[in-house]
């Protein structure tokens, strides 16, 4: 065989390698177009299962597989996202995520605004806060960071006023109470059941559905406002991971209008959906 002939032949031989291995891997780049993503969340209910129903199928449309991870623990999504066993969450609010990275000196940043959960003033024993009387007895949280937002709260509904200069504010740091209200902390999940008892207790919605309640049985709801900031709901990942597709994907599938709809109109949650473009914040 002359050298042209096997030159030929072998240059044959190289294109033909060449189609076959084009043939067989060529189609797996498709494939590797298919991210997936863990998200931790805290467990709901068959409302909340049905949103993230909702966002899953947005995330597909984009290539993007979503695979839920609940927690029953709010210490638990973020120590999960540190770790690496989760990619991003999707629980907290900024007052939250500022607290738990101050103590746990955690790089855990924000990558998109979800849901705000408006602050609510529940009582069994009056209909207005006209009439919450001198010396009566509030409810709210011993948490820290959910004791904060009931403040905030009420010094919305003119019942008390804070520092100024406080970022997480706790009845230490009242400095007008004119009825001299006098409050009972306790956990938050107790704070339903201490409704006949006191005269206003502040309360986060699911517990008042949980109860069997309506959540438009608050005497005092309020408003969304430069004060209820810290209170929206976040999506959040690690730093190393805040610019990836992946990431972007799932902000895009959440903030999505069918998902707004959801919240805002058919969900029952009193939660509103607040991201930039939604339809109560346009």
């Amino acid at each position: 065989m002359s050298k042209t002939t096997k030159w030929l032949v072998g240059g044959v031989a190289v294109v033909a390698i060449a189609g076959i291995a084009y043939a067989s891997f060529g189609p797996q780049t498709k494939s590797k177009d298919k991210e997936t993503l863990t998200v931790g969340i805290m467990a709901g209910d068959k409302r909340t299962d049905k949103q993230w129903k909702i966002i899953k199928n947005n995330a597909k449309k984009e290539g993007l597989t979503l695979k839920i991870k609940t927690f029953t623990d709010y210490t638990q999504p973020n120590a999960a996202l540190t770790s690496g066993d989760i990619d991003a969450n999707a629980f907290q609010h900024y007052i939250f995520l500022n607290d738990w990275n101050k103590s746990h000196k955690s790089n855990i940043v924000p990558v998109g605004e979800t849901i705000l959960v408006a602050g609510r003033l529940y009582s069994d024993k009056h209909k207005s806060i006209k009439d919450i009387p001198e010396n009566g007895t509030v409810g709210i949280s011993n948490s820290k960071v959910t004791q904060g937002r009931s403040l905030l709260v009420l010094q919305s509904a003119g019942l008390i006023k804070i520092a100024s200069n406080v970022k997480d504010p706790t009845v230490k740091d009242i400095v007008e109470n004119k009825k001299n209200l006098k409050f009972k902390e306790l956990a938050t999940d107790q704070l339903v059941r201490t409704l006949p008892e006191v005269d206003v207790a502040a309360i986060d919605p699911s517990f008042i559905v949980g109860s069997g309640r309506s959540i438009k049985s608050a005497i005092y709801v309020q408003p969304v406002d430069k004060n209820t900031h810290g209170g929206i709901n976040i999506i959040a990942t690690t730093k190393s991971k805040k610019n990836s597709v992946a990431i972007k994907k799932f902000v895009k599938a959440y903030q999505s209008d069918n998902v707004a709809d959801y919240i805002d109109n058919k969900s029952g949650t009193g939660e509103i959906a607040v991201w930039k473009g939604a339809p109560k914040v346009q």
